[in-house]
């Protein structure tokens, strides 16, 4: 048992943008666009004007309008991002935990080298750092500042949205079993949008996943029909389907759904896609539900969780309605 996870707080900026929109920035061709749409199933994109801090600063005053109580016993936010750099090297995230009323002793730090699976990697370093009665905060949240940073050239296009995860060492609602994660470092200088260019990543990704998600299924003793649904990255429909279809995995297990309503939201994509099936009702007392995510560099990595209590786990969102846009 690695620890709990006591309460999902989840900021998505109201503002969106089409594919049509983000299209011409990103200098993507006709073909381009119906390949995105038709096979990758991406459609709308959270933007919001601003810096990383602007997007992250309404998920902290969301979060603490929330767990006043809890402020107190906070002694650990960790911030797990995709892009080594998120500020300027003189800056520190720990100026917006002072402004959000957390504690003068609660200690930050950022871990980052697992690129967009960073931040299920950071949960069994956060849990191993968190005393008795103590609780740990993990962010999660990132800015498609640039083209450079918004289009993985023929793979997806990213989203805006952040997440704010409490956990725990002891706790009831989401028990978070076991972690298994899988490296290939002879990806580490991939750069992510290479137009122009043959990634030798993109050649094996399938391959990659596939050998990863098999190593963490026999992990965490489980076949690929045992468990009860998979909240994975949301890159692309077409890759997690193929990869379905070759594990043998019940296509209506693998979630889905947010990925033509946020397109790839970094590190954000699993928490999302969890607090999702916690708002809809989706889940049942006792179920199995692997997180998955894939950053660049290579990391896969994945994590084991059992929800005691279904669907009781607190889920907090500025929007009215979570999910906000229906899709057909």
């Amino acid at each position: 048992m690695l620890g709990h996870i006591e309460s999902l707080t989840v900021y998505i900026p109201e503002q969106r943008k089409s594919l049509a929109e983000v299209a011409p920035a990103l200098q993507l061709s006709p073909l381009d666009i119906r390949m995105f749409s038709r096979f990758y199933g991406l459609a709308n994109f959270p933007r919001q004007p601003g810096s990383l801090d602007d997007l992250l600063r309404p998920l902290l005053k969301q979060f603490t309008d929330n767990h006043a109580d809890w402020l107190p016993r906070i002694k650990h936010v960790v911030h797990a991002h995709t892009l080594p750099g998120i500020r300027p090297f003189d800056l520190s995230g720990k100026a917006l935990l002072d402004e959000a009323g957390f504690a003068d002793d609660t200690h930050y730090t950022s871990l980052t080298m697992g690129h967009c699976s960073t931040s299920l990697s950071a949960v069994e370093y956060v849990c191993s750092r968190i005393k008795t009665g103590e609780y740990a905060l993990l962010l999660v949240g990132e800015k498609a500042f640039h083209p450079k940073v918004e289009l993985i050239d023929d793979t997806t296009i990213m989203g805006e949205a952040a997440c704010a995860v409490l956990l725990s060492r002891a706790g009831e609602r989401c028990k978070v079993t076991a972690r298994y994660s899988m490296q290939a470092g002879e990806f580490s200088q991939h750069r992510g949008n290479e137009s122009g260019k043959e990634s030798r990543f993109a050649s094996v990704y399938f391959s990659f996943i596939a050998t990863a998600m098999r190593n963490a299924l026999e992990h965490f003793g489980h076949t690929a029909g045992s468990l009860d649904w998979i909240a994975p990255h949301n890159v692309n429909l077409s890759s997690w389907q193929k990869l379905a279809d070759e594990l043998n995995i019940p296509r209506q297990t693998l979630f889905l759904e947010n990925v033509p309503r946020y397109g790839h939201c970094f590190g954000a994509d699993p928490y999302l896609n969890l607090a999702t099936l916690i708002r809809q009702k989706r889940l049942s007392p006792g179920n199995h539900v692997m997180l998955v995510s894939v950053g660049m560099g290579a990391t896969f990595s994945s994590l084991l969780l059992v929800l005691s209590a279904g669907n009781e786990m607190p889920v907090f969102c500025n929007l009215e309605q979570f999910p906000d846009i229906k899709q057909d």
